[in-house]
């Protein structure tokens, strides 16, 4: 059975230009990697240089009554974009909106304890914010239509107290140790309302005191010009258990990924450490994924329903990111050897391409 060594968090993830790799199960107070010593080719370029390349993400997966679908926040510093992006998981119609953030100090925070995320535009008001001080982590979006789409408002609350909550970092080499790529990742059950305005294509709807299932994830990582990344997500139910896998992989190996990778399962409070898998859509991005691994844990197969494409260009920057509804086949192994059988599982599946 495939094993990884569960740290303590550290209090800071970079000591004197140094980083400390692991899997860390539990709050993790800062997710900086600011002051890396030399990150590119062991170029000793001023630190002014080396931050601008850290790309940081922000991502609520919920699962919840007839939806399920993704909250993301970018932060390319010289401008961030917030998308929403959510499907009726009986029909697979897809709902989709965007809001462009111009220049900010700081989109997305580096303090885990206490944050928020937001975009304030007025047709698009999306919020993330947490507080473990206070036991909450919410996503509130209220977000106005059009022609094509309904005006959608939609409000989740989850409490860090609630024992089938848990919390992981991962700071792993991005690809080699010169660099690194830092997750906060926690799942939540989460309680709350979505609806839709009527529209000439749709009926009203009014969900109210659901009850689902949550992922929340924050990625920082220091970029390559040229890089690809895909991962797979789910959140939910499984014989009764809250249960949540993020499962990962980028188009370099990174070294050690044995002992250092981010693929992370969690059933009930408790976390599983995944192997390094491989993910595979010979037949193209629509056709079915399979999702394997070397040591027996994984053997999914991914069934795209519906996909949501943005292409975004501002300056040098160029961003390509498919977000794409779907269903899992297979079984996954928890840490304790019990097999969990995935039978049409609804989740996500993303493919990203990022120039810089």
């Amino acid at each position: 059975m495939y094993t990884r060594e569960i740290k303590t968090p550290p209090e800071k993830i970079i000591h004197n230009g140094k980083i400390e790799f692991g899997t860390f199960k539990g709050l993790l107070p800062h997710l900086d990697i600011r002051g890396v010593r030399a990150p590119f080719a062991g170029a000793p370029l001023p630190t002014v240089i080396t931050n601008f390349r850290i790309q940081s993400s922000l991502m609520f997966l919920f699962n919840i009554g007839s939806y399920i679908g993704t909250v993301d926040f970018f932060d390319h510093k010289i401008f961030g974009f917030a998308d929403v992006v959510f499907w009726n998981k009986e029909g697979g119609r897809k709902f989709a909106y965007r809001s462009f953030m111009g220049p900010r100090r700081r989109f997305i925070p580096h303090n885990m304890k206490t944050g928020f995320c937001a975009s304030f535009n007025k047709n698009r008001y999306i919020r993330v914010s947490w507080d473990h001080q206070r036991d909450k982590l919410s996503m509130i979006f209220n977000l106005k239509g059009d022609r094509a789409r309904p005006s959608a408002q939609a409000a989740f609350i989850a409490h860090y107290s609630n024992p089938v909550m848990a919390e992981v970092a991962t700071v792993v080499p991005a690809p080699s140790k010169r660099r690194c790529s830092a997750s906060y990742l926690s799942n939540h059950q989460i309680h709350g309302s979505l609806s839709l305005e009527k529209t000439r294509l749709s009926d009203e709807v009014n969900q109210e005191d659901l009850d689902g299932s949550a992922f929340f994830c924050i990625n920082r990582a220091y970029y390559n010009l040229h890089s690809m990344a895909e991962f797979v997500i789910a959140s939910g139910q499984i014989n009764g258990k809250n249960f949540s896998f993020q499962i990962f992989t980028t188009q370099e190996n990174a070294v050690d990924s044995d002992n250092l990778n981010g693929n992370i399962l969690f059933v009930d409070g408790e976390c599983t450490p995944l192997p390094p898998v491989t993910i595979t859509h010979p037949f193209g991005l629509s056709k079915k994924w399979v999702i394997q691994d070397f040591e027996n844990m994984v053997d999914l197969t991914f069934t795209p329903v519906s996909d949501n494409y943005r292409d975004v260009s501002f300056l040098v920057i160029k961003s390509q990111l498919h977000t794409i509804f779907g269903t899992f086949e297979g079984v996954i192994k928890t840490k304790d050897g019990e097999d969990l059988v995935l039978h049409n599982f609804e989740g996500i599946a993303k493919n990203q391409l990022l120039r810089l």
